[in-house]
């Protein structure tokens, strides 16, 4: 894949690369198509679809999961998925401080192109990733902490979820996810090494894959930054107050400035160290 020379930064020659698309969609109404990074850099190494064929099964009180044919190594175990998939819910849960309402249906899907690529149904609970045998499963876990943060933030914050600014929605989630996405980085800021070259404000939908790595990289650092300087009550708010559109969240009226200053702010944060 090419990548132009404004994100070549972001990846490193060893990175370990995870190809991603992750999908916020309400089925209650015509989906509303939100597109998660197609790039995921860790440097150190409507209705849903059925399942067809025979499949693998496993069920607890929070998860229920199902594994489609050729959808993971043959040597892969069910215990050993579903123990990963509860330590990343139980990570993500207590990373972003929001228990799960309700059992979580974990679909994991064969890809027949063996795209790595992931989607959260979260009006009826249900991620989803589409792998294949030759992609390690870890990596599909990589990508189900990310959709389980999203399933974590339409139980937090209810149908707003389905209509936030899509710099918190994503940065939310990118953030949340943590370890998973950070490899041997401690915090988003660590990980851009004060470099941010995309505006704030960007239309995510239809860009390069890695352009669109880069701002979910960067919104999950303004979302770090938002945390820390003004605190998760006032997140909250800001992340109830959008209308499905980048910028859109009530930034004046949450922190007393608009976004263009507080993004200044956080690049000034984000290059100080």
């Amino acid at each position: 894949m090419a990548i132009s020379h404004q994100t070549r930064w972001l990846l490193t020659a060893t990175g370990l690369i995870i190809v991603a698309t992750a999908i916020i969609v309400s089925r209650a109404n015509q989906p509303t198509r939100r597109i998660a990074p197609l790039v995921a850099d860790f440097r150190v190494g409507g209705a849903a679809p059925a399942l067809s064929g025979a499949t693998l099964a496993a069920q607890t009180d929070t998860l229920q999961i199902s594994v489609a044919p050729q959808a993971l190594p043959a040597n892969a175990s069910i215990e050993a998925i579903t123990a990963e998939l509860h330590t990343a819910l139980a990570y993500v849960s207590a990373r972003t401080a929001t228990a799960p309402a309700g059992p979580i249906t974990v679909l994991i899907l064969a890809d027949p192109h063996c795209a790595l690529h992931g989607a959260a149904y979260t009006q009826t609970r249900e991620a989803h990733v589409y792998t294949c045998a030759a992609i390690a499963p870890e990596r599909a876990v990589n990508i189900l902490a990310h959709e389980f943060v999203h399933q974590l933030a339409h139980d937090h914050y209810g149908d707003a979820h389905l209509r936030s600014d899509p710099i918190l929605l994503e940065g939310w989630a990118t953030w949340g996810a943590g370890y998973y996405w950070l490899g041997r980085h401690a915090t988003f800021r660590a990980f851009l090494g004060g470099q941010a070259p995309l505006p704030l404000v960007t239309n995510h939908l239809g860009r390069p894959a890695a352009e669109m790595n880069t701002l979910y990289y960067q919104w999950a650092s303004f979302v770090e930054y938002l945390l820390l300087t003004y605190g998760r009550d006032a997140f909250d708010r800001l992340y109830r107050s959008g209308d499905g559109t980048a910028g859109s969240a009530d930034y004046q009226g949450v922190y007393g400035v608009d976004i263009a200053t507080l993004e200044a702010e956080w690049r000034a944060w984000l290059g100080s160290k």
